[in-house]
């Protein structure tokens, strides 16, 4: 039932995972930071939208607007006060954000509206222990997704007498096994199937046939694992 209400979560938007609470969410407060010099962006969206958040200290706050700083894996949030705050992760059990409309109705196929982002990672190289990760997958095969948005510098040149800095977004997907094996792989079908183990094989590639799934896609991604993870 779990997998179930998961696979749920990731394609429909607007779900309910409980019930608000009227306790304060606690972080501190947004650093006035610019980045009007810096060419891209350090946010997972640029603009604003809600999210869910689950925490252990003050219940569930539903469409709670936020950003996500991916380069410094910062949730930024505004309270109850409507103050912006960056969240203390100390007790966050899960977010999820909603994907903005916008970018729903004119990105690729397959996405998903609602991203859950949970910690506990730092098994995995390059994630801390309180790093929030897009988990797609959970069960004998785990799938997450971490973004970063890189600042870096490129070489001066002879267009650009001082070299400027720029964000660059990057994205990288983990396969973990239940013995908590980590494989850095693409969402690509045949990229995934070799990181399966033997014995699975042949259940992902009928899964794959019957569904007629292209992993390249998100939500045929959280679809082919869930019925991966049915025993």
């Amino acid at each position: 039932m779990k997998k179930y209400l998961f696979f749920a979560a990731m394609l429909f938007s607007g779900v309910s995972f409980g019930q608000i609470s009227n306790v304060d969410m606690n972080g501190t407060p947004a650093r006035l930071t610019t980045y009007s010099e810096i060419e891209g962006s350090p946010y997972l969206f640029n603009d604003w939208a809600k999210a869910d958040i689950g925490t252990t200290n003050a219940g569930l706050k539903q469409d709670v607007a936020y950003r996500f700083n991916i380069h410094d894996n910062e949730l930024e949030v505004v309270n109850e006060a409507g103050n912006k705050i960056y969240l203390n992760k100390d007790y966050v059990e899960y977010v999820v954000l909603q994907r903005p409309s916008i970018l729903i109705a004119e990105g690729t196929p397959g996405l998903l509206p609602n991203l859950l982002f949970k910690k506990g990672f730092d098994f995995v190289r390059g994630i801390g222990p309180k790093d929030l990760v897009n988990v797609l997958a959970e069960g004998d095969y785990t799938l997450i997704r971490r973004f970063y948005s890189d600042l870096v510098t490129p070489p001066k040149n002879s267009y650009a007498p001082t070299p400027g800095r720029m964000f660059v977004f990057e994205e990288t997907y983990y396969l973990i096994d239940k013995d908590e094996n980590v494989t850095s792989v693409k969402n690509k079908t045949n990229t995934i199937l070799k990181a399966l183990k033997e014995a699975d094989q042949e259940k992902a590639k009928s899964i794959l046939k019957e569904d007629k799934l292209d992993l390249s896609r998100e939500d045929h991604l959280v679809r082919f694992f869930t019925k991966l993870n049915e025993k």
